[in-house]
């Protein structure tokens, strides 16, 4: 078997997709529950109130994007369809990618979690090849 996928077992990359489903879903309901704390998690730091609105709806979009894939993610962890679950994972990268660039063009740029926002798309990454390698 190819790397990463020889590294765990597959029922043992099932459960760390599942992990990872799991944090999509928490990260999705944060945005809909406080989209304040979600947009300033991206960079989006709005001073207007009419600029709060906009990242207020824009966040709950986000929510509900991350939100219809750990749904999807769940219901493949539970019909067992590792690959399935791998390649939504992979798909989930370019998710990954463009938050961080967004966050990127925020006030901060690069000093505020943007290395974090990178180390996940890398685990993401690594994930849905175990995945989709099982």
């Amino acid at each position: 078997m190819a790397f990463p996928n020889r590294l765990l077992t597959p029922s043992t990359w099932r459960l760390v997709g599942l992990g990872l489903t799991t944090t999509i879903f928490a990260l999705g309901a944060l945005a809909i529950v406080s989209p304040a704390v979600g947009a300033e998690s991206l960079g989006v730091i709005p001073t207007t109130p009419e600029g709060r609105e906009v990242a207020g709806k824009g966040m709950i979009f986000l929510g509900v994007r991350d939100l219809a894939a750990a749904g999807a993610l769940y219901w493949y962890y539970f019909e067992g369809k590792q690959k399935e679950m791998g390649v939504l994972t992979l798909a989930w990268t370019l998710v990954c990618v463009v938050d961080t660039w967004v966050a990127t063009q925020g006030p901060k740029g690069w000093d505020s979690g943007i290395w974090t926002l990178c180390g996940g798309a890398a685990v993401v990454t690594f994930v849905g090849l175990g995945l989709v390698q099982s």
